[in-house]
């Protein structure tokens, strides 16, 4: 875990107040800034500090974008050293120039060839790359310290021109292929004249020099004639800035733009660049905390030309510029794209491009300018944990403001193992607000990290143009796949590259086919409704489908497809007005097996407005499912919730457990009696949930004790086990219940020491027995309880009409099962 460098001290109440902007990334400490516009985006190229650094420690090249001058997005480290193989220290100053379609970034760094500094350059389609060294070899490399810091500037008439230097200023044209020179390179007379003295060393002699070029040139042009800006003055510098009629001078010394303030830097940078109608002064200051001389933190200003064309006098501020413009959070947002932040840093990965990481308690992340033209409906955000994981808070306008969401986050199996979390926004929100992403958890430990968010006001479940409704459980902005009225999914994903595509729909394999420009696309057969499992088989590779939420299913994370009932669906669908509850992730330590566990535990809405106690549901997903899919294929929160609002069920606590079933039964060679061992698939929970699982959730939550509050139920397997739990076990339960139960094999003459042979014992016991099932599924639940009646125990039966072994038989059963719980005689 790297250290933290944004204390949390470092920024005070004040500062939030006034809308500080500056400097413009807190995440990483950047320097000497390279603005460039293109298309309707600013990009900041960027040096970068590192930290605790005690001299100017650097080893790649950052970039950041904008396009309303106060959410900057974070694109990474796009290079570093290892992308010059001459280059083996000191990634100092550098700027990005398009030309023709294409992004040359000139930058400086020590040469292994003379042991001197070097000018670089590398090349790339895109703004943010990726970049390669356009050259293999230097661009100017003589062995000399004073090749730092380019600058380039196309002129009107095509040529490229390319400044550097430090103390001595260099200059020379580029061919149109922006990677050789046209001609030789040149020193500029460095004179009284043109740049205030003719050198750091003749200023500091005692004659009153009125300046002097140091470092760090920018060239621009403008109203036909050329402006050198500098670093000025020695150390510690200001900026500075003469002009010229032609590129190569002679040049006239202007005086100062950012005179010598106190910007925590003995260093300073600068470049310019107008942007949708306004002109802003990049440079770097050391304001931020532990920042300083050499962890530099970029900032911007706005200003205006003078009448005449020349620079006004720019002073550094904390609060930096107004916005031009506003976020859609109706689209995916990058959780990187941010106004300002407290503790958290970027990382990135090939996988999975930049993210948020290293977030603990009370850090942030500010959004401004959030354009809630329409009320958001739900609320999606990408997350992950590799260890307990947190809370985050929305919150409106201030980091106390109003808060309009939170999302509670466990253990996802690792810190770039993502889970896509997707909640309902019940309070109104309107206008341009600013939003705050407030982290809460364990003090000292890093909770999560954060990849990406997005509001949705629910129009994606209408239909399209083609009369196809996207499955709700596609992610944010994703239409494939997509429903019909028959109910047939259609697919279609871009992959030109891919030889076969084959979609996987519960065992029904569909061939996709491939148009001349890379799509593929396939139609199913009407699907039922209700939840189904699918898969994509790419060139012989078993994967998900990267267009829809994944969930744990068939022993791996598996894509899905919800094909959506008509309102008799509503009992578990989230519903407006109707109080929600919680569903928490609870690690915990079985003694038992020697090893960290993790249960699911669902809470009911007054949960934590009340101080009563509660009976608690054990709750069993079936093979090669885990504790997940309750809450998420079942939509049992949401079953839970309505039911509770409605009255027609107590209010309880629901623990769902993996019950050692995730990876589904296959017998071993050499292991025994395939059946014997098919027996005793998952029965190693048994011990764990009498043992383990039953008194953590009994100290950890307000439980009521004893049989009488206790229920287990469970499906397909999930049954199983649940009668291998509860009936050798009535002494601490009093209600039974197996949805499509895997009950094969068991005689119920002379199960379980013949718990059923006293019929009169059993029913006296047991408040309350269910077993479900789908009526197009043989999982021989009816025989069963035919046999069960006739012996006299009383049984409730149930059929999910028209559905088969699936979660929406298991939704139903839940539905027909929970009312009967804890019901007071």
């Amino acid at each position: 875990m790297r250290i933290r460098n944004m204390l949390l001290a470092g920024l005070t109440a004040a500062t939030a107040t006034v809308q500080a902007q500056n400097p413009v990334v807190q995440t990483w400490f950047t320097s000497d800034p390279a603005p460039m516009v293109d298309g309707d985006r600013m990009y900041m190229y960027t040096g970068h500090d590192e930290d605790n650094a005690d001299f100017f420690w650097m080893y790649e090249w950052r970039c950041y974008s904008t396009a309303d001058m106060v959410n900057w997005t974070d694109h990474g480290g796009l290079m570093s050293l290892d992308t010059f193989s001459w280059a083996d220290d000191r990634a100092w100053a550098a700027q990005t120039i398009k030309r023709n379609g294409k992004y040359y970034w000139y930058i400086c760094a020590h040469s292994k060839i003379t042991n001197g500094m070097a000018i670089g350059v590398a090349v790339a389609d895109s703004p943010t790359g990726p970049f390669k060294d356009a050259l293999g070899k230097p661009l100017f490399d003589n062995g000399s310290w004073d090749n730092i810091d380019p600058t380039v500037m196309i002129d009107d008439d095509g040529q490229a021109y390319i400044y550097w230097g430090n103390p001595q200023l260099y200059f020379a044209k580029l061919n149109n292929d922006m990677v050789s020179f046209n001609g030789e390179v040149k020193k500029i007379p460095m004179t009284e004249e043109g740049f205030g003295a003719p050198s750091m060393k003749e200023r500091e002699k005692g004659k009153k020099y009125k300046d002097c070029y140091t470092e760090g040139p920018w060239i621009t042009k403008r109203n036909g004639k050329y402006w050198l800006l500098y670093a000025a003055g020695g150390v510690p510098e200001h900026i500075a800035y003469s002009v010229s009629d032609k590129p190569e001078g002679p040049w006239k010394y202007m005086g100062p733009i950012m005179p010598l303030e106190d910007t925590k830097s003995f260093t300073n940078h600068c470049g310019v660049a107008d942007f949708k109608g306004h002109s802003y002064f990049f440079y770097h200051t050391g304001k931020l905390p532990r920042g300083g001389g050499f962890g530099r933190s970029c900032a911007v200003e706005e200003f205006k030309y003078n009448a005449d064309g020349t620079f006004p006098i720019i002073h550094h501020t904390d609060k930096g510029v107004d916005p031009i413009g506003k976020l859609c959070p109706f689209q995916r947002v990058e959780a990187e794209t941010m106004a300002f932040s407290r503790g958290v840093k970027s990382e990135q990965n090939a996988a999975d491009g930049v993210y948020i990481t290293e977030i603990h308690n009370d850090d942030y992340i500010k959004v401004r300018e959030v354009d809630f033209n329409k009320q958001p409906r739900f609320f999606s955000a990408s997350l992950a944990s590799g260890m307990r994981g947190g809370v985050m808070e929305l919150h409106l306008d201030s980091i106390k403001g109003e808060k309009i969401a939170e999302i509670k986050i466990g253990n996802t199996g690792g810190w770039e193992n993502w889970t896509s979390v997707k909640i309902e926004i019940e309070k109104t929100v309107s206008g341009t607000r600013d939003l705050y992403f407030v982290f809460k958890g364990e003090k000292g430990v890093k909770l999560m990290n954060f990849n990406w968010w997005q509001f949705t006001d629910g129009s994606e479940m209408k239909s399209n143009k083609a009369g196809l409704i996207p499955s709700e459980t596609n992610l944010p902005g994703c239409s494939s796949p997509s429903l019909d009225m028959e109910n047939r999914a259609h697919f279609s994903i871009f992959a030109p590259k891919t030889s076969r595509i084959v979609v996987d729909v519960c065992g029904k394999k569909y061939p996709m086919e491939k148009d001349a420009n890379g799509l593929w696309t396939c139609t199913t057969d009407p699907l039922v409704v209700g939840n189904h499992y699918y898969f994509l088989e790419v060139d012989g590779y078993r994967v998900s489908d990267p267009n829809t939420y994944t969930i744990f299913g068939c022993s791996r994370m598996a894509s899905q497809i919800e094909v959506a009932e008509g309102e008799e669906g509503d009992y578990y669908r989230p519903q407006q007005g109707v109080a929600k509850g919680q569903v928490r992730s609870v690690e915990y330590f079985s003694e038992t097996q020697k090893k960290w566990r993790r249960a699911m535990v669902y809470t009911p809405a007054d949960y934590d407005k009340s101080k009563k106690k509660y009976p608690v549901l054990y709750l069993q997903h079936g093979m090669a499912e885990d504790e997940t899919g309750w809450s998420t294929q079942g939509r049992m929160n949401h079953i839970m919730d309505n039911l509770i609002a409605s009255g027609e069920c107590e209010p309880m606590i629901v623990v769902m457990e993996s019950g050692d079933i995730e990876v589904g039964f296959a017998p071993r060679m050499g292991a025994g009696n395939p059946e014997e061992q098919r027996m005793q698939y998952g029965a190693s929970f048994y011990t764990v949930l009498l043992e383990d699982l039953i008194p953590m959730v009994e100290r950890t939550f307000r439980c009521k004790t004893g049989r009488e509050n206790r229920a287990m139920a469970g499906l397909s397997w999930g049954g199983f086990q649940t009668f291998n739990v509860v009936l050798p076990h009535l002494d601490k339960f009093a209600y039974l219940g197996t949805f499509s139960g895997a009950l094969f094999g068991i005689d119920v003459k002379t199960c379980f020491d013949g718990v059923f042979a006293d019929a009169d014992k059993f029913n006296s016991q047991v408040k309350y027995f269910f077993m479900g099932c789908g009526s197009e599924e043989n999982f021989g639940t009816e025989q069963m309880t035919t046999q069960l009646k006739q012996m006299g125990i009383n049984v409730d039966f149930y059929v999910s009409p028209g559905t088969h072994h699936e979660w929406l038989t298991w939704r139903r059963c839940l539905k027909q099962y929970l009312p009967h719980l804890f019901r007071k005689n």
